[in-house]
């Protein structure tokens, strides 16, 4: 992990602290996961300085420091009990309202945004702020009213109008609401609280390919909006887009690693990812096999080729696949032009002679066979090795038959059948006989 570029001695002085400058700061740790621990860091060392205090009455500048920071972590407990001896200060007092914003505490967010205020400046953004907790309250009616007066000299700006339309929204009036949101974005085209909106908006209402299109816009925005992100991750799920989805997931999750919701889409995501390459997998090989069972007839070949064939008793492309050059040129009456007939036709259909029969070799060769004795030790019959009757009729029980069943099983996967390991033992010492080992876990 890289270290944080951000000199945090700097930035957090309580001297120059105020609400622009924090909200840039704020942006800057949710950029990226380094600057977030970075700053957990810093909330570190503020803790011990404090704690190693002498004085109490000297370090209210870094509990001050201490308690914003909390609250840009999202630690809004936490920065209410360090921020709270400090509300005669009106940055203290703003930042605690926003903390009772955040947790629904409205009546006490109103009472501190209230104090923060200064009485000969209007303020336009603290008075935002009491518009939206008085929304977020269900007060409707007075939030609007604060609003349309905020509007005579505030009209040019993104959050007011945000604000107006959610008001709206919420009063159920959705046209003039979607007016005054279209008008947030024509000022700021970025404001994320609108775009956020209009998706969950279009995602409530079933509009898929439009709640996406304004997801996507949110997903680029610093900070990153969690529940953008995983709503949008849930969009592509839906239409089994799932590596996209994954994508949303996991951005959450790196920013908020115990982030519950994330974690549990993210499980779900990567499952149908799995399962979606299954079923493609399966379709693949469905596909193959009905190449392979295209009939020869189906093809124009020439009578000596077709009667050759015929003969040999070829009579689809799988079997073609299961014979050599050699083999056919050994044949009676067919020859290079028939050859070539034959390859011509395998060729257009992505196939070759002798394919299966190489497949098969790479197998074997796997699991240590020696191709060349297949015909011999490895087809022998179990029944003739010199096992007990109880052996022999314990491996008949598992549909072993001959000598190749067994060594290309190994010995889990016996055991997972039920063989008991005293047969598997005789097995093996039967088989050392024979000249071949039985595959071991280790192996």
């Amino acid at each position: 992990m890289m270290q944080s570029e951000i000199n945090f001695d700097t930035v957090l002085y309580a001297e120059t602290l105020n609400r622009e400058n924090i909200g840039g700061f704020k942006k800057k740790i949710y950029s990226s996961v380094d600057e977030f621990v970075g700053l957990e860091k810093q909330v570190k060392k503020i803790e011990e300085s404090i704690s190693n205090a002498a004085d109490p009455v000297g370090v209210k500048d870094e509990i001050l420091v201490l308690g914003i920071s909390y609250w840009i972590l999202g630690k809004q407990d936490q920065a209410i009990k360090s921020l709270s001896d400090l509300k005669s200060r009106k940055i203290a007092s703003y930042y605690l309202g926003k903390c009772h914003q955040e947790l629904g505490n409205y009546e006490k967010a109103l009472e501190f945004f209230e104090r923060s205020k200064r009485s000969d400046v209007e303020e336009f953004d603290i008075q935002i702020d009491i518009a939206e907790t008085k929304r977020m309250s269900g007060d409707l009616q007075n939030a609007l009213k604060m609003i349309q007066a905020l509007s005579k000299n505030h009209d040019n700006d993104a959050n007011l109008h945000y604000q107006w339309g959610h008001c709206l929204d919420d009063k159920g009036e959705y046209e003039d609401a979607l007016a005054h949101y279209n008008r947030a974005l024509d000022i700021a085209s970025d404001h994320p609280n609108t775009l956020f909106r209009l998706a969950y908006n279009f995602d409530l209402n079933g509009e898929d390919d439009k709640a996406i299109e304004y997801y996507e816009k949110c997903v680029g925005l610093v900070p990153t909006y969690a529940n953008a992100m995983i709503n949008l991750g849930v969009l592509y799920e839906d239409r089994e887009e799932y590596e996209k989805a994954i994508f949303c997931f996991e951005k959450v999750v790196r920013l908020n690693p115990v982030h519950k919701r994330a974690k549990l889409f993210l499980k779900d995501a990567k499952f149908g990812l799995d399962m979606c390459i299954d079923e493609d997998k399966a379709k693949k090989e469905d596909k193959e096999t009905e190449v392979l069972n295209i009939p020869i007839s189906d093809f124009e070949l020439s009578v000596r080729s077709k009667n050759c064939l015929e003969r040999m008793n070829i009579n689809t492309l799988a079997d073609l696949t299961q014979i050599t050059e050699a083999d056919l040129l050994s044949y009676k009456n067919f020859g290079e032009t028939s050859l070539n007939e034959i390859k011509h036709v395998l060729n257009q259909k992505g196939l070759r002679l002798g394919q299966t029969l190489e497949e098969s070799k790479s197998t074997e060769e796997l699991a240590g066979i020696d191709v060349g004795e297949v015909n011999g030790g490895l087809s022998k019959l179990v029944s003739d090795l010199p096992l007990s009757t109880r052996c022999k009729s314990a491996l008949k029980k598992i549909n072993i038959e001959r000598v190749s069943d067994v060594v290309v099983k190994g010995e889990p996967e016996l055991l997972d059948d039920g063989l008991k390991q005293a047969y598997i033992d005789e097995l093996k010492a039967s088989l050392k006989e024979e000249g071949f080992e039985l595959h071991s876990e280790e192996e």
